[in-house]
């Protein structure tokens, strides 16, 4: 293989990494943290959020989450 060859699978390998990479922090960053407490108030609407909610870290309340979803088709 050529030097060029070489190079060119070498950025293609760099490029599939980095990729995988960010996709693997975009579903990371959708996860809630385990043993974080979420917050009191929706960061939406203001309501409150049922402690089952939050210690599941979320930061939305069901009606918020439920309508984000349904403008994601979730």
């Amino acid at each position: 293989m050529s030097g060029t060859s070489e190079r060119m699978l070498e950025r293609d390998e760099q490029t599939t990494l980095w990729l995988r990479d960010n996709q693997i922090n975009s579903i990371r960053s959708q996860i809630p943290e385990v043993g974080k407490l979420g917050p009191e108030d929706c960061q939406e609407c203001g309501n409150d959020i049922p402690m089952g909610r939050r210690q599941h870290g979320y930061d939305l309340c069901v009606e918020c989450a439920s309508v984000r979803e349904v403008k994601h088709g979730r």
